[in-house]
């Protein structure tokens, strides 16, 4: 089984940006800086700081599924580099949220009941969720 590196895990974020349209990528700018608050600075968030988060459901269904993917790839970023900071193994955490974004992909694009077997969800490897996040949709 394959480990993601923190270039693919980079590179697999940039390829998401560009599926966005131009005003989601507007709005996911303002989403990715989000990212790095704490759970204290995220309560105190004051409502027109949250309007971006608002504004993610009035985009297209396409732009709305790749924030969730970039999301989850970016928040995996972020941790696996708060680990190394910290001198703990990061490796871990990048190859779960790769997983876990092409789940979110592919649970997106089925939409609502239509869910993932257990065996889609648990049996995934990094590989074929990298190749999943690469594909095109």
């Amino acid at each position: 089984m394959g480990s993601v590196s923190r270039l693919t895990l980079v590179e697999l974020i940039e390829e998401q940006k560009a599926r966005l349209s131009p005003e989601a990528l507007e709005l996911w700018k303002d989403v990715d800086a989000s990212l790095y608050l704490s759970p204290e600075e995220e309560t105190r968030l004051k409502p027109h700081e949250r309007a971006p988060f608002e504004r993610i459901g009035r985009l297209p269904e396409a732009d709305q599924r790749a924030i969730n993917v970039l999301t989850e790839l970016r928040a995996g970023l972020y941790q696996s580099d708060f680990l190394d900071d910290r001198g703990k193994p990061s490796q871990g955490e990048r190859d779960r949220c790769v997983i876990r974004a092409s789940i979110f992909k592919d649970r997106d694009e089925r939409g609502p009941g239509m869910p993932l077997s257990l065996e889609e969800r648990l049996g995934r490897t990094v590989d074929q969720a990298i190749a999943r996040l690469r594909e095109g949709g």
